[in-house]
């Protein structure tokens, strides 16, 4: 960042160079502690001045500053560097320390953390002095912390490094042996341990409490939250434990504590039996005998008994219909088997699964690649990929290097990868990219069709069509050529369809025998899809239903049309819908405002009263009473009046009143819904079977269960 702003304002002296022989550039302004100070520059070195522009310190040094952290006046001194050497100035322009430290930046009160260079190993060995350059503690550490009155220290031990406190006479207070150490405040720290457990210590070095939690906060008015896993409790500045590790959360003020519990899950069957009560963030349905659980943004596995199937402390879950589990672990994902044993670590940025192989994706000198695992957890290719496609046939796609090939499950890379692109095999064969051309190889990488300059998809094992501009030409691999057309072609099974210009569609076989034509724009303005045999056709700005031999079924005298299921359809005249059959019987009287389709003998409508349902003969099935109606899978129907909702069963009968917030069919017999902002379960008679007192209220369809929520509130906490 330096750096740049020198360049800069280099640039603007070389340009100004030309108007003054005295000049100085002003450099960016810091910010707090250093507000009132700028530096500024003058023939490659640095000085200092007031907001005011008077000069505190001589353009006379390679930099101003600290070796480490942001800009900053400390004690009415500041860092300044000669070479590779650092050294202290005050902002009267005088030398206090002469530039003889490799490292030099502010720690606490009037005190510098200061480092020379080891000649054996280079390294910095980092000490404390005053800003009068006195020596405070030895040049004989890896890194230094200051607190108010201790210091915590790290040596290199092998390839680790190991910390301790010492006070500022060296003596140690905490023995150098720990993985890490953090000052908590209140003259406490934070010990951690090789096997990542935390205790804690005071400023004497005296444990007050065990190698017990994951981890802890920092105290603030005498309080501290303990961590372990998803849990919190609550602790003391003599370590004492005030409130056990269980809750979800505190808050702690002034005023006083206050703790939240984790919400109250209710597991309950069908008749309303209460099966298990646990606490947690939230209940998931997982599979057979399985509940995801999550609490504090970490997620595991329980059982019917609610015991851990898997760690507690991970991040994110994801199921495979293998029985394997990909978790998260920060941003790392790995995998477990079927049984919950970790198969692989999370070290990867991306997994999934897919036909009994691994996909796993992970940053490999800089560059994120692709491997493939069986379900055993071995590397089965033996090359890292840009990219890995999901098996065609019994190969996989790989790109390698810019060019794609295919391996088999054993990692063999049985079609080097050489192609531009490739296709996915069709009848074993793979329509392939290769140096701007186009050809078709087998399973083995051999030649079927040599490269060529038109583009080619294969429809089976004897035929494949190229296209090359407009032409697209039907080959034979036996015969070659068999039909050519600049025309558009639609391939099907086993014929296509080639549109002419002027709308006719014609059916060519894979002889290149035109079967028979379809329909003709000189007659139609629009054909659509077939239902039930009969097409809907616009002829005249006017709609009617033709059917496969051209012939005019019914005649085209409406102002729209829709499809014919169940024998009829809606037809719209006079800007009304109705329903005619098939023999051009006016069935329905065009009563309606929307199209409908008759599914299972009945048709969601809706009139200037609302809507409703009818049945084929146009009688209503229930009153036109409501603002809409959706028809459901099962073949019941959602009914909606303003906000409410209800539900209505298959001949049109309302089963459950129009009165509820929210309604979720089930498909089982009952129904969860929602009135005043809670949950229950009612049957399809409406009866109540679970009561609607909760705030959610899932059903787990793998295990024939409900989860039923109530959350937890703060709630005031007394302390010992």
């Amino acid at each position: 960042m330096k750096t740049n702003v020198r360049m800069k304002d280099i640039f603007y002296l070389l340009i100004f160079v030309f108007f003054s022989s005295s000049f100085f550039t002003d450099l960016t302004a810091f910010p707090s502690g250093s507000a009132d100070y700028q530096l500024f520059e003058r023939e490659g070195k640095q000085g200092l001045k007031d907001n005011e522009g008077n000069i505190l310190i001589s353009a006379s040094y390679d930099e101003l500053g600290w070796s480490k952290g942001p800009f900053e006046v400390f004690n009415n001194v500041l860092g300044y560097r000669q070479g590779s050497q650092w050294g202290v100035i005050s902002l009267q322009n005088e030398i206090i320390i002469a530039n003889r430290f490799s490292q030099l930046y502010p720690g606490a009160k009037n005190m510098l953390i200061a480092g020379i260079k080891d000649p054996a190993s280079h390294r910095h060995l980092m000490g404390v002095v005053t800003i009068e350059g006195k020596e405070v503690l030895p040049f004989q550490y890896a890194s230094i912390r200051l607190t108010d009155l201790r210091a915590i220290v790290s040596t290199r031990q092998g390839s680790k490094y190991v910390y301790g406190v010492v006070d500022f006479d060296n003596k140690t207070v905490i023995p150098s042996q720990y993985a890490d150490i953090s000052f908590l405040g209140s003259l406490r720290f934070a010990v951690r341990n090789g096997e990542g457990k935390t205790a804690i210590f005071n400023d004497k070095g005296k444990q007050v409490l065990g190698f017990e939690l994951d981890s802890i906060s920092n105290f603030r008015h005498g309080y501290a939250l303990t961590y372990e896993n998803h849990l919190r409790g609550l602790i003391n500045l003599d370590g004492a434990i005030l409130q056990p590790v269980k809750y979800k959360d505190f808050k702690v003020s002034g005023d006083g504590v206050k703790a939240l519990d984790f919400n109250q899950w209710h597991v309950i069957s069908n008749d309303n039996q209460e099966l298990k009560r646990m606490r947690y963030d939230a209940l998931l349905p997982y599979g057979k005998g399985l509940t995801e659980v999550r609490a504090n943004d970490k997620t595991w596995l329980i059982n019917t008994e609610a015991e851990a199937l898997t760690p507690k402390n991970y991040d994110q879950l994801k199921g495979f219909d293998s029985g394997f589990v990909a978790f998260r672990i920060d941003s790392r994902w790995g995998v477990m088997d079927d049984q919950y044993n970790v198969l692989m670590p999370a070290r990867f940025d991306s997994v999934f699964l897919s036909e009994g192989m691994i996909y796993t994706r992970e940053m490999i000198h800089g560059k994120l690649m692709w491997s493939m695992y069986d379900e055993l957890g071995v590397k089965k290719s033996h090359y890292n990929y840009d990219e890995i496609g999901k098996r065609t046939s019994h190969l996989y796609p790989v790109k390698r290097q810019g060019h794609w090939g295919f391996i088999d499950r054993s990692g063999e890379e049985v079609i080097h990868c050489v192609y531009d692109e490739v296709s996915p095999f069709v009848d074993g064969l793979s329509a392939v990219g290769f140096h701007r051309e186009f050809g078709i190889v087998d399973k083995t990488g051999d030649w079927i069709v040599l490269p060529q300059k038109a583009r080619i998809r294969v429809i089976n094992d004897q035929y494949y069509v190229t296209n090359d501009g407009r032409l697209t030409t039907l080959k034979s691999l036996d015969e070659g050529t068999i039909y050519f057309t600049e025309n558009p072609l639609e391939i099907k099974e086993n014929y296509l369809l080639e549109h002419l210009s002027d709308g006719t569609i014609w059916k060519i076989d894979f002889q290149g025998r035109m079967v028979k034509p379809a329909f003709s724009s000189d007659r139609y303005q629009e054909v659509r899809a077939p239902s039930e045999g009969f097409y809907a056709a616009k002829i005249d700005g006017k709609y009617g239903f033709i059917d496969a031999q051209n012939r005019l079924r019914i005649a085209n005298r409406y102002d729209e049309a829709g499809s014919f299921s169940e024998g009829l359809a809606a037809v719209k005249l006079m800007g009304r819908w109705g329903f005619i059959d098939k023999l051009e019987r006016l069935v329905i009287q065009p009563l309606y405002n929307k199209e409908a389709i008759f599914k299972n003998g009945l048709a969601v409508v809706s009139n200037d009263k609302g809507s409703g349902l009818i049945t084929p003969e146009g009688k209503p099935a229930c009153p036109f009473d409501f603002d809409a109606i959706e028809r459901l899978d099962n073949g019941r129907f959602i009914a909606k009046k303003g906000n409410k909702t209800g539900l209505i069963n298959e001949s049109g009968r309302i089963i459950i009143n129009v009165k509820y917030e929210e309604l979720q069919d089930l498909n089982n017999g009952y129904a969860i819904v929602k009135l005043f902002g809670q949950y229950g379960l009612v049957d399809l008679n409406g009866v109540d079977i679970i009561p609607i007192a909760y705030d959610q209220l899932i059903y787990d369809p793998n295990n024939g269960n409900y989860l039923a929520m109530k959350k937890s509130q703060w709630e005031s906490v007394s302390l010992p």
